[in-house]
Formats: C-alpha cells, sequence, structure tokens
C-alpha cells in the first residue's frame, strides 16, 4: 500500500474489489513515497507529482555459485524497511568509456508511479533496456520515465538484467546443470522480473492483469523473443517492439558453444572436469576482458559479440519460424522502427564519406553472393550517395522489413497488431535522419543527450518536440491500458489494426507514421521488402558476415 509520513490507512473498497492504493499523512510530517509489500516496506524518492523507487530487489545475487545459473527470486526484507532511494546499480560491463563498471548483485528494478493516485489500479510498462546485450541498465537517463508517468496515468517497471558473458554465456558444460540449456540468463533474469510483477505490483497502485512488455533495441529484441519463449508465455498482456526484432538468424547451441570454448581458453580453464569450477573463480574483471567485445558496427571484426542463442530450451527454435509456423503468445502487439535506423551503424563504420569501391565492397563482405543483387536495388544514384545507399539497405534489411516480415506473419493469426515508422528527426542528432535510439527519447519527454549527441551536450526537447512526444506517449498509453492504442478523440489521428483483407499479399497494410504530423500511409517499403522476404540473413551487426549460414 501507498503512504505518507507514518500514519497509514488502508481503505478497502469492497463494492469496486479494488483496494485504495494511497493513505493519509500526519499533519507537518514530509510527504514519503512508502509502500507496504509481501516482502516488506519500501520507501522511494517523492519527485512530488510521482514516486520513484530505485533498487527494489527481485533476484538473489548471481555472483559465485550463483554465476551461469537461473536467477533466484529475493527474499523478503521485512521488517527492515527497503531504502529504495539509491541507485540502481549495473550488471557486470564494460561501460561507454571503456571502464569495467558493474556487480553481479545487481537483479534490482526501478519503479515509477503517478503521486498521488486514489483511483482504479493503473496499467504497467515493463521497459527492457536496451544496449546491445552488453551495456546500461533500467535507469539509463534517456528513458528516465518520470515525465512519462505524470503525463500518462501509468506505472513503469524497468529491471536490469545479466549482460555480456555473464548473460549470455552458452559453454557446453553449463547444459549439465540444472536448467538442461545455457546461454540465455539474462532472458532468464527479465522473466524473474516480469513473475515480480505480477506478484507484487498491486501494491504500487498496478494492475497485475495490464502488463506491456516493452523495449527497444536489445530491450525490442528481448520482447521479440519473449513473445516465442514459452516459459514467458502469460507472465504480459501486451508486447511492444521499438527498433528490434527477432527476424533474422540468431546464434544456435553450436555457435554459443564454440564461443564459449574461446571464452574458456581465454581464461585458462582448459580441464573439463573443472572447467565451471575454474569458470566461477575468475573475477569480475577477468571474466570482463576474456575476449574483444564488439561496439555494434556494420563492418566489425576479430571482435565478441554476445547475445541470446537459439538452445532448444528458452528459445524452441529460430524466432522466424516459431512466428511463420504461429508459436508466439497471442497478445495485442505494436511493432515498428525509425526511418534512419542503418544510418547509425553505417556511420559508425565510415565516419566520413565513401566511394562506390567501399560501398560494393562492403556488401560483399556482408553479404556475399548476394551482393549484386543488393546493389541493382539499392544503386548509389537513386539514394543521393553511396554512404546513403548502403544505410537504406541497412535499415530495411533489418529495421523496416524486419518489423513489416513480422507483422505479416503476427496478422494472419488474427493477433490484434499496429505497425508504426517514427520519421522525425532532430538535426542536432543527425540531420533529416531519424536514427536508431531517437524514438526513446520522444515517448519518455527526455532532453537527448549523449550516446546520441557526440560530442556529449543536451539537446532540450522543444514546443514542436515536445508535440510529437505527446502524440507517441498517448498512444502507448492507450495501448497499455486496452491493447488499443485509439481513442475517441476526433483530433487524435485514428491507428489502423495492420491488415491484409485481400488476403494475396496487398490490402491495406496501413501503418502510422510518427512524425509532426502524425499520419497514416500504406505498405511500408513495398518494393524493398519484397526483395528481402526470402533472406534469411543475420543481423548486419554480429560478430559474423550476414550472409554465414
Amino acid at each position: 500500500m501507498w503512504a505518507k509520513g507514518i500514519v497509514l490507512l488502508v481503505i478497502t473498497v469492497v463494492m469496486t474489489g479494488w483496494v485504495e492504493p494511497w493513505s493519509t499523512v500526519a499533519v507537518g510530517q514530509t510527504p514519503a513515497c512508502l509502500v507496504a509489500t509481501m516482502h516488506g516496506d519500501v520507501r522511494g524518492i517523492d519527485r512530488g507529482q510521482s514516486c520513484e523507487f530505485r533498487a527494489v530487489p527481485f533476484g538473489l545475487s548471481t555472483a559465485g555459485e550463483g554465476r551461469w545459473k537461473a536467477p533466484v527470486a529475493a527474499a523478503a526484507w521485512a521488517p527492515a524497511v527497503l531504502d529504495a532511494t539509491v541507485a540502481l546499480p549495473v550488471c557486470a560491463q564494460i561501460n561507454p568509456a571503456g571502464l569495467l563498471a558493474g556487480s553481479e548483485d545487481c537483479l534490482k528494478l526501478n519503479i515509477w508511479a503517478p503521486h498521488p493516485h486514489s483511483g482504479p489500479p493503473l496499467p504497467v510498462i515493463v521497459w527492457l533496456h536496451a544496449g546491445s546485450f552488453l551495456l546500461t541498465s533500467g535507469a539509463v537517463g534517456q528513458s528516465n520515465a518520470t515525465r512519462f508517468v505524470e503525463a500518462n496515468d501509468v506505472i513503469v517497471v524497468a529491471p536490469n538484467y545479466r549482460l555480456g558473458a555473464f548473460g549470455f554465456l552458452g559453454h557446453r558444460a553449463l547444459r549439465g546443470e540444472s536448467l538442461g540449456t545455457a546461454g540465455n540468463y539474462g532472458l532468464l533474469d527479465q522473466r524473474l522480473a516480469l513473475e515480480w510483477v505480477r506478484t507484487h505490483i498491486a501494491a504500487f497502485g498496478g494492475d497485475p492483469n495490464r502488463i506491456t512488455i516493452a523495449g527497444q533495441s536489445a530491450g525490442g529484441l528481448s520482447v521479440s523473443l519473449h513473445l516465442v519463449s514459452p516459459g514467458s508465455d502469460g507472465l504480459f498482456d501486451r508486447a511492444i517492439m521499438q527498433g528490434g526484432f527477432a527476424s533474422y538468424r540468431w546464434r544456435t547451441r553450436d555457435d554459443g558453444e564454440a564461443q564459449g570454448d574461446a571464452f574458456a581458453t581465454a581464461l585458462g580453464c582448459n580441464d573439463p572436469a573443472q572447467v565451471l569450477t575454474c569458470l566461477r573463480a575468475k573475477t569480475r574483471d577477468q571474466v570482463l576482458r576474456a575476449l574483444p567485445t564488439g561496439t555494434e558496427q556494420f563492418a566489425e571484426t576479430g571482435r565478441t559479440h554476445w547475445s541470446p542463442i537459439v538452445d532448444g530450451l528458452v528459445i524452441p527454435d529460430q524466432p522466424r519460424w516459431l512466428y511463420e509456423s504461429g508459436a508466439f503468445s497471442r497478445v495485442p502487439i505494436i511493432i515498428g522502427s525509425n526511418r534512419d535506423e542503418g544510418w547509425t551503424w553505417v556511420n559508425r563504420s565510415f565516419a566520413g564519406d565513401i566511394t562506390q569501391e567501399q560501398y560494393e565492397s562492403a556488401l560483399q563482405t556482408e553479404f556475399g553472393a548476394d551482393a549484386a543483387a543488393i546493389l541493382a536495388t539499392y544503386p548509389s544514384a537513386e539514394y543521393g550517395s553511396p554512404k546513403s545507399a548502403l544505410a537504406q539497405a541497412v535499415t530495411d534489411a533489418e529495421y523496416a522489413c524486419g518489423a513489416e516480415r513480422l507483422a505479416r506473419l503476427i496478422e494472419r493469426t488474427n493477433t490484434p497488431l499496429y505497425l508504426y515508422q517514427f520519421n522525425y528527426a532532430v538535426d542536432a542528432v543527425a540531420p533529416d535522419r531519424a536514427v536508431h535510439g531517437l524514438d526513446v527519447n520522444f515517448l519518455f519527454g527526455t532532453d537527448i543527450g549523449a550516446p546520441l549527441l557526440t560530442p556529449p551536450a543536451t539537446y532540450v526537447l522543444t514546443g514542436p518536440d515536445l508535440d510529437v512526444s505527446r502524440s507517441m506517449a498517448g498512444y502507448w498509453r492507450r495501448f497499455a491500458d486496452t491493447g488499443n492504442p485509439n481513442t475517441d478523440d476526433e483530433t487524435v489521428v485514428h491507428w489502423q489494426v495492420f491488415n491484409r483483407p485481400d488476403g494475396e499479399g496487398r490490402g491495406a497494410d496501413r501503418y502510422l507514421i510518427l512524425d509532426a504530423p502524425v499520419r497514416t500511409a500504406m505498405r511500408l517499403r513495398e518494393e524493398q521488402c519484397a526483395f528481402w522476404d526470402p533472406y534469411f540473413f543475420r543481423s548486419i551487426t554480429a560478430a559474423v558476415p550476414a550472409h554465414t549460414p
């Protein structure tokens, strides 16, 4: 239950069947955000119109013998009061500055909730953070949910999950332990967080029957994987994928185990009988430094990329095939991408302009025998420059057409699905380009800083920016509430369900364009997506070329 000060008044409303989540405050007392959960009381930060609860534990430490094992639910802390005003720790990682950071005792989450709230339970969004499965945390400033929850009467929960080798090591010796599989510990952490939310969120004023799982980039990829993971079914009621979709070919168990062997060798753990004991005895820093880590550029070799694995259990098969067979959770879904996602990765690899020869060489390296067909589909002259043509090819291959492909597969099961493209550009970030990650700032209404602005600076959202932000946030909030992003307000553009009424591949295929103004369109990148549809490449930012089997 919510509380203010030290006087608690719990009001049970029998007529409606819900519990009044707010209490009174003693005269003269400083307001405080105090919640009574079944694990004990939690005191958060009073922001005036919202409460922020930081570093609430949902899992035990994964250090020592807990390393590379399924997470275990956190224990109760009562009779102590949990101080949820401290910073959320980051999970062990190499941060953007190249410094070793974080802890293996990191399975904690942040909660933002409106304050005060005296109405029925609120919809809940569980936000899975981005960071290439390597970086950041649930407290990354870009997705600070204070403004979002205050303006939209919704609760946001942002959990940490294990990253890099700690979250996605697929060594074969780990298969013999309790799970019978290995390599997806980070996804299991996310699942445990969802279980925690189902159990505890009512105490914070949330509705455990209206949980939306959402995320961008690695977070969006995580959402799409939970949709096809049998163990996650039933833990959420809606799903939102932004700029990340499991429609390409993922690492297999064999891939994971080969990487696991290289990892063990690098740490000198070569005795099969002692390999796990040896690995678990290594320090955090030794694990982080064992293999050189990639930075998700378009063209990058000699680097390690850690990510989820098709292990046969947590992820039963290639996600694209599971979507094709209808083996996914049938909940309402929003899926979409930014208009210029690919520019981010191409610009990391080629900071300046590139020549036609470099363009053709990059296509050959990444796509092998299919490079000629791709070059013919994306001629430089049509896109203004070789670099722009390459960026558009990457955008379509992995993002626009990845979203459109999953939309088609999901739609044919009559599952409600809403497709969008975010087109709004901020010139301070990239002139006339809606790049990867920009949508997150607009969803949460946060000012833009690193890594989108380089060198690090701050771009404060202006009046027109905030108009776009309010529109996007409104759609997301209504979707979290009812599974439908629309409203009866005729001033709000109606977002139609994605469908193909003629059954022959064209039909309506309507999608929403988030821009100034918001508008609708039909058949997203139709010609280009028809070109990419037969291919089943790996990610263009993976450790191996996209054409690798």
